[in-house]
């Protein structure tokens, strides 16, 4: 891997910026890699659209937007429809089967329709744990970072008492993915 682009899209208040800003940090603190985020906000803090961009790399990273994205994972309609542009022809691309229903031209890319929402609310029990559960699929599809330093980051960084609904967050991203 030489530089990695990602994208998750969604509406405010389901914990999609919380994922970016994870793989950030697994990729930089534990596995001594370059990276940056750029989230994106609407006026509307909830229930807007908002995006969050990520860049991996092994390199120092010169421009830190995304412009030619590998992974999409996106839990709405209305964001997926803004955000879809600079994907590239071969991306993966996950999408909540629920919740976005028309895809479009989806080119070459590879495409996961799973219910992400749903799954964390049922699976992990909380939808607050959105942000893990799609940390996880990012990590099982990409393997842009390692699962031993995922799980490794979720134990420190969980708040005191959730550790244990956080690595089952991850056991349901995992499992969303066959």
């Amino acid at each position: 891997m030489k530089k990695f682009e990602i994208r998750y899209g969604a509406v405010g208040g389901q914990g999609i910026i919380t994922a970016g800003a994870l793989l950030v940090d697994i990729a930089v603190e534990l596995e001594n890699k370059f990276a940056s985020e750029s989230p994106t906000y609407t006026a509307a803090v909830r229930g807007g659209p908002t995006k969050v961009d990520a860049i991996i790399s092994d390199e120092p990273i010169e421009f830190p937007h995304a412009t030619a994205i590998d992974f999409f994972l996106c839990t709405d309609q209305r964001p997926y429809d803004i955000y879809k542009e600079r994907l590239k022809d071969n991306a993966i691309v996950v999408v909540d089967s629920h919740l976005v229903r028309e895809l479009g031209d989806t080119r070459n890319w590879t495409v996961y329709p799973v219910p992400i929402i749903n799954e964390t609310k049922v699976g992990a029990g909380n939808v607050v744990l959105t942000s893990v559960v799609s940390l996880a699929v990012t990590q099982k599809l990409t393997q842009v970072i390692s699962y031993d330093h995922m799980v490794e980051h979720i134990r420190h960084w969980a708040p005191k008492g959730t550790v244990e609904m956080n690595l089952k967050a991850i056991e349901v991203g995992m499992n969303l993915i066959k």
